[in-house]
């Protein structure tokens, strides 16, 4: 959705603009080359990303994305972009264990220095905390089959060891489900492992402070976890009262920091969907700060 999220950038003030998922820097650059009132900074939590960059991009992860400020010596920036969940480079490299159309290692850390591997999880951990993980981040119903699955087939050593285990827990099943499940599993470790709920949510409360007025927050999400926590943050960034809506006058001393921008949310065309087939699932939300 660049041409979406351009738009919205587009009109952005003069100034900083950070690009909090750099990823390969496909949408870093796009937006430079577009938009020359603003000077864009990327950052990513991936070591690897990071290190392949042609542009200056900083090795930092969402929590602590006001360290840009502090390294940079800003004091205000006219926006940030954060494109949510995993990004084509990390799926479709083997050795990083986030897919599970290919063989690989039980690692899926977006960065590579951190200690927890999906390794360790499935190996490790006891079995009702991981039929909590499934279910808390898949919404699986067979997610304590399945934790008691893993359990008596330890060692899982690789990606099909983790597939095997759940296509054995899913019998036999319309192939289209069992697929669907199983992603959704490796979703919900993927997600454990690197923190990523939490991340979102301590990154946008952290940087909303430093958005200069017309600047904006642009979300892109992927699932309906990672879209209910940009959802609820910024219905709170908006809100204009707190009051029982039973009384007639407003007490409150609410300040509404933020609006929605002229659509509260946007999804892909079928053009660029039938072009790439995993943006489908992405909703593109925004604020303005007032």
């Amino acid at each position: 959705m660049i041409s979406e999220v351009n738009e919205i950038v587009s009109n952005s003030p003069a100034g900083i603009f950070i690009d909090a998922t750099y990823g390969y820097g496909s949408h870093f650059n796009y937006l430079k080359q577009k938009n020359g009132h603003l000077e864009f900074i990327g950052i990513d939590r991936d070591l690897e990303a990071v290190k392949n960059s042609s542009d200056e991009v900083l090795n930092i992860k969402f929590s602590n994305i006001t360290d840009v400020l502090s390294i940079k010596n800003i004091f205000d920036i006219s926006g940030v972009f954060y494109d949510f969940g995993i990004s084509s480079h990390q799926i479709d490299n083997p050795d990083r264990g986030f897919s599970y159309l290919n063989p690989g290692p039980l690692d899926m850390r977006m960065n590579q220095d951190d200690k927890i591997t999906a390794d360790e999880v499935l190996n490790q951990f006891e079995e009702e905390d991981i039929a909590n993980i499934l279910y808390k981040y898949s919404g699986e119903k067979n997610s304590r089959k399945i934790a008691k699955a893993i359990s008596n087939s330890r060692p899982l050593k690789s990606t099909e060891d983790f597939s095997k285990v759940l296509k054995d827990v899913l019998g036999k099943q319309n192939p289209k489900y069992i697929n669907q499940t199983i992603k959704r599993c490796f979703q919900a470790i993927r997600i454990y492992v690197n923190s990523e709920l939490e991340e979102i949510a301590l990154s946008i409360n952290k940087i909303q402070n430093f958005i200069k007025p017309g600047g904006v927050i642009v979300c892109l999400t992927y699932h309906s976890l990672e879209d209910k926590i940009v959802k609820d943050i910024f219905n709170d960034l908006t809100v204009t009262c707190v009051c029982d809506p039973r009384i007639p006058i407003c007490n409150c001393d609410t300040t509404q920091n933020f609006k929605f921008g002229k659509n509260k949310k946007l999804f892909p065309s079928d053009v660029e969907i039938n072009k790439n087939s995993r943006s489908a699932s992405a909703t593109l939300r925004y604020v303005v700060k007032i």
